[in-house]
């Protein structure tokens, strides 16, 4: 698995993002243009061009192996020879149509924006530190989580550890978070033979963050 994270948000404005979607295919040009704000720009064409990247330098993929690297935007020039195309599940979960044999994985939050590739199929979702409600961790934390988090000396942290895993591992189901299911997601990964690695990278001169990574385990 080969996964690429990009965070100095400072070197992507808004003339490297047109510059970005000059080199890109009309109708991924046309979707991003169409936004109104440059952090949503930003967000996906960003998420893009890592995503042809990884694909153009995907001989580090590897099922027994993650690999993860820090995403300059100076690469995205030439990223986009025969570029990724898309259809959609039924949840909405894109899958590229022109590459066999490759999924993909993509997620952003404040610190980082990831985009991840595999030869199977996998889920991946990032989150530093943030703040909860009460209603938030009745309606979506189960009480082995919520002792975790309350007696944790940062609970904000803890936190985005825990929602990382749960929106990873839906994330890979192909049905997005499910509201009602939240509580169960340890104890449904487990029947579904999910395994769920969480890894908190601690970039460079930028805060750090969760990364949680949900796939087939095939050991069980």
């Amino acid at each position: 698995m080969l996964i690429y994270y990009f965070n100095n948000f400072n070197s992507a404005g808004e003339e490297e993002i047109n510059n970005m979607l000059s080199l890109m295919p009309p109708q991924q040009h046309e979707v991003i243009e169409g936004l109104k704000s440059l952090s949503r720009k930003r967000e996906q064409a960003l998420s893009y061009a890592m995503l042809a990247y990884a694909i153009n330098n995907r001989d580090e993929i590897d099922s027994n192996n993650i690999t993860i690297k820090n995403y300059d935007i100076s690469l995205a020039a030439g990223s986009f020879t025969n570029p990724p195309l898309f259809r959609f599940g039924e949840h909405g979960k894109p899958y590229i149509t022109n590459y066999d044999g490759i999924f993909f994985n993509i997620s952003h939050c404040r610190q980082a924006i990831v985009t991840a590739i595999s030869d199977h199929e996998i889920g991946i979702d990032v989150e530093g530190r943030r703040r909860f409600s009460d209603s938030l961790l009745e309606r979506a934390i189960n009480n082995d989580e919520k002792a975790s988090i309350l007696a944790n000396d940062d609970p904000e942290r803890e936190f985005a550890r825990i929602w990382t895993r749960k929106e990873s591992f839906f994330k890979w189901t192909g049905t997005g978070i499910l509201i009602d299911h939240l509580k169960l997601t340890e104890n449904e990964a487990l029947e579904a033979k999910c395994s769920i690695d969480t890894i908190e990278i601690a970039p460079l001169g930028g805060e750090p963050f969760f990364l949680s990574i949900a796939q087939k385990n095939e050991k069980k």
